[in-house]
Order: C-alpha cells, then sequence, then structure tokens
C-alpha cells in the first residue's frame, strides 16, 4: 500500500461493472533492470488492453439486453392492443398470451383464462375435437389458415371466428406453443345467411310455375279417378274391388301432392346452423322433383347418372339442393336461348373425385358461357342473362355454399354446352369406412 501510494508509481482508474479500479505500476525498491521494467511496462499495456475491452463488452452486453427488453415490451404491447383478437396456448394447450381484443369479444379477461386449457373451457363440444386438431396440427409445425368455428361469450352469445394459427418458437428454434389470430365474422355470416335465403326464395318463385305443373298431374288423375266412380254408381257398377282400387290411386295422388308441397315448405326454409352428414344423390333427386317437370314441358331431356353407393358429405340438405336447381335453371334458360332441334339435353352425374372427394356434375347443351364471362360467373351480381331475367346471385350464392362445404366448383365449356363441377371432400364416416374397406 505504501508503494502504490508512493510518488515513484502510475495509477490509471477504470470503471467496470459499476465499480472503479485503480491499476498501479511502481517500480520495485532499489531500481530494476532495462528488461524488467520493459517486462512490467507490457504487463501493464496488456492489463490495460483487457480491462478495456473487458469494459466494452460488458456495456455493449448491456446494451443489447436492454434493447432486447425494449423490443419485448414493444410486442407485447403490440399485441395487446392489436385489433384482431390474439391468443397463446403452450404446448399442454394451456392460454399464455390473451390481448384486450380477446377480452372484449369473448367478455373473459385476461386474469380468468391464463393458465386454462383453451379447448377444455372456451369451445363448445361439438367444435372441441376440430380445433384441438388444429392447433396441434400447429404444435407440430403445420399451419391453419381460414378455419371458421363458433364461440359462445361470457354472457352466452354465440359469435362466429375465423381463426389462424402459427407455429411459436424459442430462439433456439423449439416449438413453445401456438400464436392464433381470430377475426369476428358473426355479421358476415349473417349477411351471408340473408343473402342465401333471399336467392332461395327467388329460386322459389321462378319455380312457381314448375311447381303448378308438378301439382297439377296428381291432381288431374285424382280427378279422373273421382270422376269414373261417380259415372260407375250412377250405373250400379261399381264393385268393392273396383272402388278400392280407384281409392288407392286417388290416396297415393293426394300423398304425391302434399310431397310436393311439403318439400316447396321446407326448401323455403332456413338451413340449420349445424350441418350434417347427408347424401349428394338424394340433393340431386330432391332437385328434380322440384323441376323436373318443368324441363320436360320445356322438352328438355334429363340423363341421370348416380352412384349406387353415394359417399356422404358434410353440409345442409337444403343449400345442396339449392345449388342443383341453381344451376338446372342456367341450363335450362342457356338451352331455351339457344333452341335446337328436338329440345335440349342436361346431364347430372354424381360419383368419386378420388382422394376421399364426390365429384358432381352438371352438364348442358345450351351454347356454352362466353369465354369473357367465364372468369367473372362467380362474382355477386354478375350475369350473362338480359336485363330482368337474373339477378347474377345464383351462382354466386352456390359458390359459397360450396366453399362452406370445404369443395370447389368450376365451370367450363364442353360438348356443345356449359359443364359445372363440383368436388367435396368424403364426410368423416365416409373417408373412414372407404380407408376401413381398402385395408
Amino acid at each position: 500500500r505504501a508503494e502504490i501510494g508512493s510518488a515513484d508509481c502510475v495509477t490509471i482508474p477504470e470503471t467496470v461493472g459499476g465499480r472503479t479500479w485503480t491499476v498501479a505500476y511502481c517500480p520495485p525498491v532499489g531500481g530494476a533492470s532495462l528488461v524488467e521494467r520493459w517486462q512490467s511496462l507490457f504487463v501493464l499495456v496488456l492489463g490495460l488492453l483487457v480491462t478495456g475491452v473487458t469494459a466494452a463488452y460488458i456495456r455493449a452486453l448491456s446494451n443489447q439486453r436492454a434493447r432486447a427488453a425494449n423490443i419485448s415490451a414493444d410486442l407485447a404491447q403490440l399485441i395487446d392492443t392489436a385489433n384482431a383478437p390474439i391468443f397463446g396456448i403452450d404446448v399442454e394447450g394451456k392460454i399464455n398470451e390473451w390481448n384486450q381484443a380477446a377480452a372484449h369479444l369473448t367478455g373473459y379477461g385476461k386474469d380468468e383464462t391464463m393458465g386454462h386449457d383453451l379447448v377444455k373451457d372456451f369451445i363448445t363440444d361439438d367444435y372441441k375435437a376440430p380445433v384441438k386438431e388444429v392447433l396441434d396440427k400447429a404444435l407440430r409445425g403445420e399451419e391453419t389458415s381460414n378455419y371458421e368455428f363458433p364461440l359462445y361469450t361470457k354472457a352466452g352469445e354465440r359469435i362466429d371466428v375465423l381463426l389462424n394459427s402459427t407455429t411459436r418458437r424459442d430462439v433456439a428454434g423449439t416449438i413453445v406453443g401456438v400464436i392464433g389470430i381470430g377475426q369476428d365474422i358473426t355479421a358476415r355470416k349473417l349477411a351471408e345467411a340473408q343473402v342465401i335465403q333471399a336467392a332461395k326464395l327467388a329460386t322459389l318463385g321462378e319455380m312457381a310455375t314448375s311447381v303448378a305443373h308438378e301439382l297439377n298431374q296428381p291432381l288431374n288423375v285424382i280427378r279422373m279417378a273421382a270422376g269414373n266412380v261417380l259415372r260407375k254408381l250412377e250405373k250400379g257398377k261399381a264393385d268393392k274391388t273396383y272402388l278400392n282400387d280407384k281409392l288407392e290411386r286417388i290416396a297415393s295422388q293426394t300423398e304425391r301432392a302434399a310431397a310436393i308441397i311439403d318439400h316447396m315448405r321446407m326448401f323455403g326454409r332456413k338451413a340449420d346452423e349445424k350441418p350434417h352428414e347427408l347424401d349428394p344423390c338424394d340433393a340431386v333427386k330432391g332437385a328434380l322433383d322440384l323441376m323436373g317437370e318443368q324441363l320436360r314441358l320445356s322438352q328438355i331431356e334429363v340423363v341421370t347418372d348416380l352412384s349406387k353407393t353415394c359417399r356422404p358429405v358434410l353440409g345442409h340438405q337444403l343449400q345442396m339442393e339449392q345449388v342443383i336447381l341453381n344451376l338446372l335453371t342456367n341450363a335450362r334458360d342457356a338451352i331455351q336461348g339457344n333452341p335446337a332441334d328436338g329440345g335440349g339435353k342436361i346431364t347430372l352425374a354424381v360419383g368419386d373425385g378420388g382422394d376421399n372427394m364426390v365429384r358432381i356434375t352438371v352438364s348442358d347443351t345450351g351454347g356454352g358461357i362466353p369465354e369473357k364471362a367465364l372468369n367473372r360467373i362467380f362474382e355477386p351480381f354478375f350475369t350473362t342473362k338480359e336485363m330482368g331475367k337474373g339477378t347474377g346471385l345464383g351462382l354466386s350464392v352456390s359458390y359459397g355454399i360450396i366453399r362452406d362445404m370445404g369443395g370447389t366448383i368450376e365451370a367450363e365449356n364442353a360438348d356443345g354446352g356449359a359443364k359445372f363441377t363440383i368436388t367435396l371432400p368424403v364426410a368423416g364416416k365416409g373417408a373412414e369406412k372407404e380407408k376401413s374397406d381398402a385395408l
């Protein structure tokens, strides 16, 4: 200590890690050789360099940590104040992120959700399995886009949510959870349902003449049977067997008329919210029940090629019939606008589309779709018909219905007319059955 305080010592203060250090060089008592002085000087310089580098590294590390903390705080603030509902879960499905928009949308505050199982505690029973599958895919590194599902708020109100999920990784690239970004599409779904219903009622209006013809046929049979019975009774020749036969015919025709009216009544109703498995062949037959007579009176031949083992698809029976009716109506109008000798022909086919898909085709001999219109025919309010003869909603609504069923609808020109191809995924049970049959 006495030596360090000596006037012969050289001292240099240096601040490292918030503490001040004094580096001192003191010549030994009694003097030193030139070599020893140079060695001491070298050690001093080396010590100063090491000290400076260490201090610079510590300052840089401290600044880097401060910047990282600021970025983390900014990202947390960005997520929390984002307009879209954002949530996060860990690898066990527990909620670890819940922003203000998610709280506002659901009514559940952040303190009510953190640490809870998202699927188990906040998703309705009928959607627990599919939502869990979406999140599990994200935990395996597979992103999911535009998945729709219903969610019930704390107040018990139903909202429709569009979900996009992405994998969450740490700095080492290890999967640590999932980030989900939602969108409230309740208003959009309601508007779509209203458009579908309006288009359906418009279709019913267009089919009024067809329904009149459909009902006229059983009524004529009833009238003729009743007239024959009256004549037999007047002549006293009506035996029990004859009367039974005529009354059974009248009863069967009454049932047929009632079935047509009941079908129209059901078609005019709004579809159930929850989709179910349906037979696409039944949808084609149902549409033909409503419109077949009108096509016959228009001298349009209808050819059907329906698979004997139609695999089910997931959707709404009435909406599926609405799609087929829209395509039949367009085919009829095209044929009537492009008359040919002997009338026209419409072909409907339902069969296997491969890869667990069902394919439905509707083709006609109406001259086809103008090439310039092919890319636009599914746009809302776009129509190739004359003013006042089309709303431009039929194909747009059909496109939306098929899209919501997870399928596609495409149009092309083929064999002197238009051809529409609908491809739909086989419903879960049907797909599982096919796999088991293959095994």
